[in-house]
């Protein structure tokens, strides 16, 4: 950095913020730092597309081999953050940022999985098969997970807000139980989730006219406060008179 530093001093020149990177993309070099996440600190990789994977830090060389087996492309530590890394340092800590995906290593399917998952928003949750419904493959279930399985930017692209439509967590890159305390962390209720299901309940009727997946939002919290009560299932909500929530578009699960 003292050389670029020198180059703009010698020759009054700015140098590009995003010169570094694209001097290691020509050579055929990706960068990552350690960086501090809600579960421990992470290695964080980036290109000059943008991130390219979360992983949690651990052992360097393994992370590094895995990376080249992955992407067909070194990555060596970086010296420094670039806006890239700036933007995901500061998401990965809780901060509402913008920061660019590089998904070059994912099929087609497994990208569109994968900005679905990017809609669902903190403290909610979605069924694997709302997923594979909202994406037009209602039979892909199997298919979607395999996807999120594969996500190569777990925390960024929030795929932990994916669960098993019994409403227990499910598979996770990072392990189940990771899975349970992130989504317990954005707010959902994994004990309260349980007894619902007992009680035999797939949705939340409201008597404003709506009824909603039990994962979206506190509206579990407010099941049974005399606005709201358990629906068995669709037929129970129509003969409700109740239409779908337009947030979780309960329907598609």
């Amino acid at each position: 950095m003292a050389d670029l530093r020198d180059f703009g001093f010698a020759t009054r020149r700015t140098v590009p913020h995003d010169f570094t990177t694209k001097i290691f993309a020509e050579i055929g070099l990706d960068r990552y730092v350690v960086a501090t996440s809600v579960l421990g600190d992470v290695y964080l990789a980036w290109s000059a597309h943008g991130v390219s994977a979360v992983r949690l830090a651990g052992d360097e060389a393994a992370f590094e081999a895995w990376y080249r087996e992955r992407f067909d492309c070194n990555c060596v530590p970086a010296l420094e953050d670039d806006e890239i890394a700036s933007a995901a340092r500061a998401k990965l800590g809780g901060e509402d940022a913008e920061v660019p995906i590089d998904l070059r290593s994912c099929s087609d399917f497994e990208q569109r999985v994968l900005r679905k998952a990017s809609e669902i928003g903190r403290g909610h949750a979605r069924p694997y098969g709302w997923l594979a419904r909202e994406l037009g493959a209602p039979d892909a279930k199997r298919a979607v997970g395999n996807a999120l399985a594969s996500n190569p930017v777990p925390l960024l692209i929030p795929c932990h807000r994916v669960i098993r439509a019994d409403n227990t967590s499910g598979n996770y890159v990072f392990g189940s139980e990771a899975k349970q305390r992130l989504l317990e962390r954005e707010g959902l209720d994994f004990e309260a989730l349980a007894a619902y299901s007992r009680r035999g309940f797939r949705y939340v009727g409201c008597e404003r006219g709506w009824f909603c997946l039990p994962t979206c939002g506190d509206v579990l919290s407010e099941l049974d406060d005399g606005a709201h009560f358990g629906l068995r299932d669709l037929d129970d909500a129509h003969a409700h008179g109740l239409r779908p929530c337009g947030i979780c578009r309960p329907v598609a699960a």
